[in-house]
């Protein structure tokens, strides 16, 4: 049987979900196929997908399987499958996997073992049996009575932990020869525990995308948030493409991290954007976003050449509120007029940032939650792009053979570089590459790239100052006090005060090696670290004047505020230059968290360097004018309200 992934040619799309419960009552009662093509004709997906079994265990449709809600009214799915088919729109099916509350209550022995013994109450271990006993047989059905299109699996890496019961204990020894099994980080062999645990995690989606496909080859299969920032490992697993759905709230900021893993992963990838948001109040009750708050958050999606999903949740009769779609067909003519330029596209950034798998897993929260182990990329990531540099963000496994298209390589916070990483890093340099370490390890583990040596230990709670414009700007530690070698320059000493001119002291916190025809710059503390934590505009500044330093010669540069955000793409010979607006005009916190308000960023200017005139310069989203002279186009933007697109051949 052949194969078609349909995946790589849909472009916007709509999640719906319910996560049946025991409590339902009138699941699909007000759903009918007129009024599900009516919502649909509205907004106009690609594809959408919609509910089948959620966190609860219970399924929204009459399972033979496993367990159906007792609120079934009408069959929806079947519903969806009909209109759906009938429309040319593809389904897919939201499916809880590893987090499956009811199964565990009709077989406890399915439940993954914590470390004291107890047995938890939603989420199944990889091997008792839930994958291959309960999961692919209620999969296959899906299969085979309604012909779904695909599986976007939920409730998986994020709800995966270590289990503890006697299989995984086993059968860690029998892969490992290891017989001391540890039960919590620190103790022997937790590190090889904790890589045991996420084989098993892989080897279980491997298994029921295997057994799908075996059954309909273009059955897709993506389990939620896997090979992305928490996953940053190679991808081995038989997924058809990547998706995740990011935060309530703070969308832009996941899309912007995701978006730029999953970009460089080489398979097709979405990204899901929540319709709906709260406060940190627990009382407060879910509000639809608006249609500008939607359309920020998924330019970054847009501008990186991936596709978007929208969520929203149906009332429980299966009725779609109409003023929803309304936002949504908004969102999607939003979308739609940038497609042909933005869908697809290829990197043409300058700058990357590494996020190495061999730091990741040790510091992250097991087994694949973010926990703190991104703050220091996320933290550069937001530096370069305030700073106007278009970023990427390079896997580990893919760095040996993709530095070289950069001019400067990022290392933020990253421990654990492994001998291959350091010689790459050294070779790149080299060849004339900039590369940028931070972190109070560098002295110890990456001193002979660096030209360093320690002198001294770092002190945990130290608060020092760094000069930026005539100005400081206060960073928490741990800063590691150096001594510069031999070739190695001190580019910055730390201030025990505020005061430029009286206030320096003789620790240094920046050293400049000259390597060839390139640089490599150590920044011995959590540089990254707190920039992710305060974003204060002195410490950008700081990080702009130390980039700046290395005379990089950058092919794209941008003059505007530093909520504009700049994204080059390339496809056949074109340069895609894409401007985001990431500001707000409301003061956006914790109990004010949906932008109701753009504030136009106002003549915003892009220079690129080229040896020649191009043919055309065009623009959509944006009205632009250009010129060229002495090998440089200028173009300029009057007004950017979210997101444009400009199009160089």
């Amino acid at each position: 049987m052949s194969k078609h992934n349909w995946h790589d040619d849909v472009f916007f799309g709509l999640h719906y979900d319910l996560h049946a419960g025991a409590k339902d009552t009138e699941l699909g009662a007000e759903l009918t196929p007129e009024h599900l093509r009516e919502r649909l004709e509205r907004v106009q997906p690609d594809w959408i997908q919609c509910d089948c079994k959620g966190h609860a265990g219970y399924t929204s449709w009459p399972t033979e399987v496993g367990s159906p809600s007792p609120g079934i009214v009408k069959d929806a799915l079947r519903i969806h499958r009909d209109v759906t088919k009938a429309m040319g729109i593809k389904l897919g099916m939201h499916y809880s996997g590893v987090w499956d509350t009811r199964a565990l209550e009709l077989h406890p022995e399915w439940a993954r073992v914590e470390a004291d013994g107890s047995r938890n109450p939603n989420m199944t271990c990889r091997l008792a049996g839930y994958t291959e006993q309960f999961m692919i047989p209620q999969m296959l059905e899906l299969v085979e009575k309604y012909d779904v299109d695909g599986f976007w699996v939920d409730g998986e890496n994020w709800a995966s932990a270590p289990c503890w019961c006697e299989l995984c204990a086993a059968e860690f020894t029998k892969r490992t020869g290891l017989t001391d099994i540890p039960k919590a980080a620190g103790e022997a062999n937790w590190l090889a525990w904790l890589s045991f645990q996420r084989d098993l995690f892989t080897e279980h989606v491997t298994t029921y995308a295997n057994a799908v496909h075996a059954v309909k080859p273009d059955c897709l299969i993506c389990s939620n948030w896997m090979y992305t920032v928490r996953q940053p490992e190679p991808m081995t697993a038989p997924i058809d493409y990547i998706s995740g759905d990011f935060t309530p709230s703070w969308g832009a900021d996941r899309a912007a991290a995701e978006g730029r893993v999953m970009a460089g992963r080489g398979i097709s990838w979405d990204l899901m954007a929540w319709g709906f948001t709260r406060t940190d109040a627990p009382e407060m009750p879910w509000a639809t976003k608006t249609a500008t708050h939607l359309c920020q958050e998924i330019a970054e999606i847009v501008a990186l050449g991936g596709a978007a999903m929208i969520y929203d949740q149906p009332q429980r009769s299966g009725w779609l509120t109409s003023w929803h779609q309304d936002v949504f067909g908004e969102v999607a003519a939003w979308c739609r007029e940038r497609q042909e330029l933005c869908f697809q596209t290829q990197t043409a950034s300058e700058a990357a940032l590494l996020h190495l798998t061999s730091h990741y897993y040790t510091c992250n929260d097991p087994l694949f939650n973010l926990g703190s182990a991104h703050e220091p990329l996320e933290g550069a990531m937001h530096a370069l792009l305030e700073c106007g540099i278009s970023t990427d963000i390079v896997l580990e496994h893919d760095a040996l053979a993709s530095l070289e298209q950069y001019k400067l390589v990022v290392v933020p916070g990253q421990t654990h570089l492994t001998g291959e990483i350091k010689a790459a890093l050294s070779a790149y340099a080299e060849a004339g590459g900039c590369v940028l370490l931070t972190g109070a390890h560098v002295a110890e583990e990456c001193a002979a790239l660096a030209g360093v040596e320690a002198a001294g230990a770092a002190a945990e709670d130290v608060r020092v100052y760094l000069p930026a414009a005539g100005k400081a700007v206060p960073v928490f530690g741990p800063w590691q006090p150096v001594r510069a070698l031999a070739g190695t320059e001190v580019w910055t000493c730390a201030m025990d005060q505020q005061e430029q001119g009286k206030d320096e002291t003789e620790q240094v916190v920046v050293t400049a090696r000259r390597v060839g025809d390139g640089w490599i710059v150590a920044a011995h503390g959590p540089l990254f670290r707190n920039y992710f934590k305060g974003h204060y505009p002195l410490l950008r500044r700081f990080i702009a004047d130390l980039i700046a330093r290395l005379e990089i010669g950058w092919t794209v540069r941008i003059a505007g505020p530093a909520r504009l955000e700049l994204v080059t793409r390339q496809r056949d010979g074109q340069l895609l230059v894409n401007l985001i607006n990431r500001g707000a005009a409301e003061t956006l916190s914790p109990s004010r968290v949906i932008v109701e308000e753009l504030l136009p960023v106002e003549n915003a200017t892009v220079r690129v360097r080229c040896e020649a005139a191009p043919a055309s310069v065009t623009g959509v989203g944006a009205e632009v004018a250009w010129s060229y002279a002495d090998g440089e186009l200028t173009i300029t933007v009057p007004r950017l309200d979210i997101h444009c697109a400009i199009a160089i051949e």
